[in-house]
């Protein structure tokens, strides 16, 4: 059976582009204008596995779409597509259940990547679902230099690794893998590479990202950065699963980070792209700890029963 996405956006020119794109990928589509249509055919008893829901509509906007469908169906999929992300919008679209953001300008090759992780973890976890009972406990352990392999391809194995094997939720695989993404990014940037929180305030050069990116370059080929290691351990036992990301920086303070996330706050700490960063991870995982010398983190997720 094919999958059926509803696609939600007032944009007539971007819904008929995702409409006839993803149909000759072989999916099944509908559309809505605004949250308000879309939420009538949900509750009409519509079954959609993912919906593309964009921020800014008439009648009932993303956000209030957002908090009214998961009251009927909490479990459904839901992708943000919007132009207007900002670390307020982003922050309250993760608490209300989405499960990942794409920005516009998109590029239709990116939405379709983000569709098919989200729905084939799904499709195999209901396939697996019998063996989980007997799965007990496993351990696996990832070990490589500075700039070796993408994050993003680690972050991409572990969280499906972990819908696959039904310890978290297909709609989740999204926002878990951003969050191993966010954390593995600080490792290798400001934990290995030493590269400074707060580089354009003591560059100067607040407006000029290209010379952040040229120190980067620069240090990914020299030996006393690239050589050191990032490690991932990953283990899960009975009702949990734990992720472990060391570096071999020199590390840094911790206490406004750690505060941050054990406090009851929305209030991000050091600069807004770190904060933003920190929230998602806070939003994504049960559980978020630094070490003292800052240069390792565990993020302990439970798992879906």
């Amino acid at each position: 059976m094919k999958d059926k996405i509803l696609i939600v956006d007032d944009d007539k020119y971007i819904s008929l582009l995702l409409f006839n794109f993803l149909e000759d990928e072989g999916y099944v589509c509908d559309t809505a204008e605004n949250g308000l249509e879309a939420l009538e055919k949900v509750s009409k008893g519509n079954k959609y596995d993912l919906v593309l829901l964009d921020f800014v509509m008439p009648k009932m906007n993303g956000m209030e779409f957002l908090a009214a469908v998961k009251e009927i169906n909490p479990k459904l999929p839901v992708l943000m597509i919007s132009g207007y992300r900002t670390r307020e919008n982003t922050l309250e679209a993760l608490k209300l259940g989405a499960i990942g953001f794409i920005k516009k300008p998109f590029s239709l090759s990116d939405v379709l990547k983000n569709l098919k992780l989200v729905l084939n973890t799904s499709k195999s976890k209901k396939e697996l679902g019998p063996i989980f009972p007997y799965l007990k406990r496993g351990t696996m352990e990832f070990v490589f230099k500075t700039g070796e392999i993408s994050s993003d391809k680690v972050s991409l194995y572990l969280a499906t690794h972990l819908g696959e094997m039904g310890f978290i939720e297909g709609y989740r695989i999204s926002t878990v893998a951003l969050a191993f993404n966010e954390v593995l990014i600080n490792a290798i940037e400001h934990g290995n590479l030493e590269l400074p929180v707060n580089y354009f305030v003591e560059s100067g050069e607040a407006s000029d990202k290209e010379s952040l990116s040229d120190l980067k370059n620069q240090r990914l080929k020299d030996p006393q950065y690239a050589n050191k290691n990032i490690v991932v351990k990953y283990s899960f036992e009975n009702n949990e699963t734990v992720v472990t990301i060391c570096d071999e920086g020199k590390g840094f303070d911790t206490s406004r980070i750690r505060a941050f996330l054990e406090a009851n706050s929305d209030s991000p700490p050091l600069t807004e792209d770190i904060g933003r960063g920190l929230m998602l991870v806070k939003y994504a995982v049960d559980q978020v700890r630094f070490n003292q010398a800052g240069n390792e983190v565990t993020l302990l997720i439970r798992n879906t029963p």
